[in-house]
């Protein structure tokens, strides 16, 4: 099987460790790749084929179908993925988690994924 991985799923878990860690609502979109490198490493380690969906396509497509989740901003030079205020770790996990097989989620929870985004 081959898992397919979409901005989506990879910035929105990126951030649910990222908050769990030190509650960070922004991540930069290096931070986020570097994560699904690594989540996409762990996934071959384990024998499992998986491809990350990156595009600047899939990106518009992540603020306008998730509007009401994350926004697209700019700190310090560098141009990110946001979670919008009104919204939270729960949100994110009801939203993002619960369709997801078990191998990916296990993946995006490794502790050398969540170190990938350095923080």
């Amino acid at each position: 099987m081959c898992f397919y991985i979409g901005i989506e799923d990879l910035a929105a878990n990126a951030l649910i460790e990222a908050m769990k860690k030190v509650d960070k609502r922004f991540l930069t979109y290096n931070e986020i790749e570097n994560y699904g490198a690594e989540v996409v490493q762990i996934l071959q380690e384990n024998g499992e084929k998986a491809v990350l969906i990156l595009s600047r396509d899939n990106t518009d497509a992540l603020f306008r179908n998730y509007s009401d989740f994350f926004e697209e901003r700019e700190i310090d030079g560098q141009k990110g993925v946001a979670l919008r205020q009104e919204k939270n770790i729960e949100d994110l996990i009801v939203h993002f988690r619960g369709y997801l097989a078990l191998d990916v989620l296990m993946a995006f929870m490794n502790l050398r994924s969540v170190n990938a985004l350095g923080i």
